[in-house]
């Protein structure tokens, strides 16, 4: 006898009271169903690239605005730091004078 785990024939066969589960994945040999899978397919991925480039977009304006955030910092507490002193104390002497 030819157990049915050893067998090439995909016959399915069950015994009395055993649970029987097939799934088969099969595609559609319709030429409007493969239409559509294709366009489907072609639509998802130019969503995911369309999201990629927006996402890159996003964090080179996030960069941007850190740079120039990161750069106005640096300028006001790097060298013309002390000019910002010296622009306030000719103005209060200019203004004390008058």
């Amino acid at each position: 006898m030819i157990h049915p785990e050893h067998s090439n024939n995909e016959q399915v066969t069950a015994h009395p009271g055993a649970n029987v589960n097939v799934n088969r994945f099969t595609f559609s040999k319709d030429a409007r169903d493969l239409i559509i899978a294709v366009v489907v397919a072609a639509s998802l991925l130019t969503n995911l690239w369309l999201w990629s480039k927006l996402h890159d977009a996003d964090k080179d304006i996030q960069t941007q605005v850190w740079l120039r955030d990161d750069a106005l910092t640096k300028f006001q507490q790097g060298p013309f730091a002390d000019m910002k002193a010296h622009v306030l104390a000719l103005e209060f002497n200019c203004n004390k004078g008058h």
